[in-house]
């Protein structure tokens, strides 16, 4: 019996990853195979060499396959706000049913209408993410099902891709062997994974910071409301350092991630040969610090305006949640602290087993399509029914353990 396997892929700057995820007949999830490898090919979270992404992006895949013991012939693919942009529309259809009840046919056909928009020739519609429905005039509904009335409508925003990165994409996972299933908006999934309802309710902002930019999105009254892209990652940090300290850029990350430098003794020394440099050389935490902190500064100030930018206040009342493989930087969460106003978290919890937050776009986004393909398992507001989340995270703990 062919088993039913979600395969999920992330094309990062420094890191390509991939889940594969089973799903069974009572629509929970069981992760049964992960990979990851350098990613090859891109600058900035840009594809500028396609055969070298492929290659990269078949290794992982394959790799994932062979520990699930399973073949798969499309994945689902992250899409960076980088790539993509939240445009508003709206849909009105009349109501058919003889009794004038909402059916799942009017909620699909106004769903559609919605989709009905002139767009310039380099972009493309990717998904659509509903913010409220409208039934003859009362709004604030998130499920119209059942509710009676002559006219449904739907206030939305639809994701528009980048036409030209679009085409990128699939070309790459085509070269890879695989096809591409669809694209899935990095925050919304992420946002349903990482935040929980009454944050996404209250306003908050999610912070992904990656390896070569940091993507952020804002969340208020349940939905996505704005997403935006810093061209600073974790990245910069390293080659900061690298360059500074006249150090390899692997030994550079080890500096980076393995030390919290602020909690070290400033008078005493460490040899950079402990985290792979050639020859022996010590020196102390400020000196590391003087490298460090200046660019962190950078990036979390710039992350602070773009997130007031986004919100229109100084603070989400939910404050600021962060996530992305950055967060290894141990330094970076005592920065967040002085730097920006309100910050919620700074990992995830349920990830302490891996302790590799730069998997969470991955699995968000196997999480989200289950959540996409498995109706009867949702809310009427569209998320994971609690007992089912409860159910996927033991499992994925269970994988890691």
């Amino acid at each position: 019996m062919p088993r039913d396997v979600i395969a999920s892929l992330d094309i990062g700057t420094a890191t390509t990853r991939c889940i594969l995820a089973e799903v069974n007949s009572r629509g929970e999830l069981r992760v049964v195979g992960v990979c990851q490898r350098p990613s090859q090919g891109l600058r900035k979270g840009l594809i500028i060499d396609v055969d070298a992404c492929a290659r990269t992006v078949q290794e992982t895949v394959s790799s994932a396959e062979g520990m699930a013991g399973v073949r798969v012939g499309a994945v689902y693919v992250a899409l960076s706000p980088l790539h993509a942009t939240l445009q508003p529309t709206r849909g009105v259809v009349t109501v058919q049913s003889d009794k004038y009840e909402v059916s799942d046919e009017d909620i699909v056909r106004v769903i559609q209408a919605a989709k009905v928009v002139s767009l310039p020739p380099n972009r493309e519609i990717v998904d659509i993410v509903p913010r409220q429905y409208i039934v003859d005039g009362y709004g604030g509904l998130k499920d119209p099902s059942r509710r009676v009335g002559m006219r449904l409508e739907l206030d939305a925003s639809l994701v528009v891709g980048n036409l030209t990165a679009l085409s990128t994409l699939r070309r790459t996972v085509e070269r890879a062997g695989y096809s591409t299933a669809s694209f899935v908006l990095k925050p919304l999934a992420l946002g349903e994974l990482v935040l929980s309802p009454k944050e996404r309710d209250l306003g908050v902002q999610l912070v992904d910071i990656g390896a070569g930019v940091t993507e952020m999105s804002y969340f208020e009254e349940g939905v996505l409301k704005a997403i935006s892209v810093v061209p600073i990652g974790g990245g910069s940090v390293s080659n900061d350092l690298a360059v500074g300290l006249k150090i390899s850029l692997p030994t550079a990350e080890k500096v980076k991630t393995e030390v919290d430098w602020f909690a070290m003794p400033e008078d005493k020394t460490y040899d950079l040969q402990t985290f792979g440099h050639v020859e022996s050389r010590r020196v102390q935490p400020r000196t590391i610090l003087d490298v460090l902190e200046p660019r962190l500064e950078e990036l979390l100030k710039l992350i602070r305006q773009q997130g007031a930018s986004m919100s229109g206040r100084e603070a989400p009342p939910a404050g600021i949640v962060l996530t992305g493989g950055t967060l290894k930087t141990k330094a970076l969460a005592r920065l967040a602290e002085r730097y920006l106003s309100g910050v919620a978290r700074v990992k995830l919890e349920i990830y302490d087993s891996v302790d590799d937050p730069g998997y969470n776009t991955a699995f968000a986004i196997a999480v989200h399509i289950v959540a996409q393909l498995r109706p009867a398992q949702r809310t009427p507001s569209g998320r994971m029914a609690k007992g089912v989340w409860a159910r996927v995270k033991g499992i994925w703990h269970g994988f890691w353990e």
